[in-house]
């Protein structure tokens, strides 16, 4: 029995997953810069994590060379890339971000940098370090051979809604998500049992949850955005519930 071809629409949407799972899952990428000496880019490697609504989020010191380069133009790319440890790195989806970098003073995005990345906390406090939000403006997605897939902006960034509940209940919840136990939050990130990672809640936004166990992250994403705290403990019960397959970054 053939088994029917995906629809132009099944394919964009299975691209916008692939896309969104990278910005959140991500803990590190390839940020390049135009070099205030040269003029050329840049390339250099650093932590990244997602703002609530998906945009980049970069802890950098000011001694770098990217930041002095940052502080000459503004404008930046940023490459993710999925952390397969088996096949061809180049068959692994794959997205590039452009636009502005600039300071973000914002406690909250601070706050969801430090739990993505809690090895920075050692010098986050460092006078010398400043987070700055990248204001995506262009997106190249490729999903492996054969699928570089025509992105937006708006495809990849999280709808517009009010957002200050769920804002506002996010530490309650990421304490309520750790508190379900190892169990549930492995099948939430493996679809499987405990095993012998630890999982833990790692940030929350309006379309799903980021877990963590160690180097390893995983996406548990809502089939649509939820702005409430119930609507969100609502979703996060439906996924608990549902046959999971594995959506951990192995």
């Amino acid at each position: 029995m053939n088994t029917p071809s995906p629809t132009p629409a099944e394919v964009k949407a299975l691209a916008i997953a692939d896309a969104k799972r990278l910005m959140r899952v991500a803990r590190t990428g390839a940020l390049a810069t135009l070099d205030f000496e040269t003029g050329l880019p840049l390339a250099t490697l650093t932590g990244v994590a997602s703002d609530f609504d998906g945009a980049p989020l970069f802890l950098l010191s000011e001694l770098s060379r990217h930041t002095k380069n940052l502080g000459g133009d503004a404008r930046a790319s940023l490459l993710l890339t999925n952390l397969a440890e088996r096949g061809d790195p180049l068959n692994q989806p794959r997205l590039t971000l452009g636009g502005p970098v600039t300071v973000h003073d914002d406690a909250a995005a601070k706050a969801r940098y430090l739990r993505r990345n809690p090895k920075a906390k050692l010098y986050a406090s460092f006078a010398d370090f400043a987070l700055r939000r990248m204001r995506i403006e262009t997106v190249h997605f490729n999903g492996g051979f054969g699928r570089a897939d025509a992105l937006t902006v708006a495809d990849l960034l999280t709808p517009a809604g009010d957002a200050a509940e769920l804002l506002a209940a996010e530490d309650d919840l990421l304490k309520e998500v750790d508190g379900l136990g190892d169990a549930a939050l492995a099948k939430l990130a493996e679809g499987a049992s405990a095993g012998r990672r630890v999982w833990r809640a790692a940030g929350l936004d309006a379309e799903g949850l980021d877990l963590s166990a160690g180097t390893r992250t995983a996406r548990v994403s809502f089939a649509a955005p939820e702005f409430t705290a119930a609507g969100w403990r609502r979703r996060l019960r439906q996924a608990l519930e549902a046959p999971l397959t594995s959506d951990a970054d192995v």
